[in-house]
């Protein structure tokens, strides 16, 4: 009987363990595909599971499935009505009339942003909410919001260990957004000394050229980045790029192009910033770093651990949370 009662204790023990007590999150985004700033909302949800009651709002079919922990308990949007929650973390495609709603009853909410706002953008959103999360200055570069309605976290990833070498290079993203500028970057992976060429985040594809290999978007990360020695991205547009902290997590240096979202990369060693259109610039930053990754990958690894690691931005976001919801 001793053994039988010590065991269901420890069961217990365990459950309290893996969902904490306190503050309970509930997050509740509008899009639910698979992109670069869901993969990080769900990273972050993930996180915070660590420690409060997370709640995810999701139907059956969202992506945000397969990329939650089991931590994170799935929801149904009635939920948000039966339920007090200390805070309601939510995506900028969540209608205005629920951030209205939020703060008419006066409930501690935050918007996280993970694209940049344009001019035309307005931001009723952004005051409607009780602060913003953004993950670099860059997402404002157009509007003069006041620093006490945002703070700065940027994504983490976690590690992925690259297991070959192979001489190749890859782009990764929505290989069919203009402003990922696909086009430019596949010119320069073509022009370069690359064995293969491994374009990641459209359909599997036979292209005519022998050394190009296209792909649709695999969830299994080592499939990607063992793939190719060098990133490149010739992006119009980026807020930080989650690709390339992925491709930084695993030592694998990257040719960028020198736009605001990517000028927080300029003091990482393995990373070159080339102006868009500097063709003969970008094509000898690939060869060179084609042929000195293996001595770089530590210095990579490094920076990421130091900057885009869990551990580096756990204590950021508990600070904001128990700040934003005391």
């Amino acid at each position: 009987m001793r053994n039988g009662l010590a065991f269901a204790q420890s069961k217990i023990a365990v459950i309290f363990k893996e969902r904490p007590a306190g503050k309970e999150i509930v997050f509740c985004c509008g899009f639910h595909g698979t992109t670069g700033a869901t993969i990080a909302i769900a990273r972050i949800a993930n996180l915070l599971a660590d420690k409060y009651r997370v709640s995810f709002v999701a139907g059956p079919f969202s992506d945000y499935n397969a990329m939650l922990e089991k931590r994170v308990k799935i929801v149904p949007p009635r939920y948000l009505e039966e339920k007090e929650f200390s805070l309601y973390i939510c995506d900028g495609h969540m209608g205005l009339p629920f951030f209205s709603w939020l703060a008419e009853r006066e409930k501690k909410s935050l918007l996280t942003i993970h694209g940049v706002l344009r001019k035309e953008n307005k931001l009723e959103k952004v005051y409607l909410a009780s602060k913003s999360h953004l993950v670099g200055e860059v997402q404002f570069m157009h509007h003069e919001v006041d620093k006490s309605r945002y703070f700065v976290i940027p994504n983490y990833c976690e590690k992925i260990s690259k297991r070959r070498y192979t001489n190749n290079v890859g782009i990764v993203g929505r290989l069919d957004d203009p402003n990922k500028n696909v086009s430019a970057a596949l010119t320069i992976a073509r022009l370069s000394d690359a064995s293969e060429i491994h374009l990641w985040g459209g359909v599997d594809t036979h292209s005519p050229d022998s050394r190009e290999n296209f792909h649709a978007w695999s969830r299994d990360k080592n499939r990607i980045y063992d793939s190719f020695d060098v990133l490149i991205s010739m992006s119009k547009e980026e807020s930080m790029g989650l690709t390339v902290i992925e491709a930084m997590s695993c030592g694998i240096p990257c040719v960028l192009s020198d736009i605001p979202g990517f000028q927080i990369y300029k003091n990482c060693p393995g990373v070159a910033l080339v102006p868009l259109g500097d063709l003969d610039m970008a094509i000898q930053q690939v060869n060179r770093f084609l042929k000195t990754q293996p001595e770089i990958q530590a210095g990579l690894v490094e920076y990421w651990e130091k900057h885009y690691s869990q551990g580096a931005v756990a204590k950021k976001w508990f600070r904001e949370i128990e700040a934003l919801t005391s």
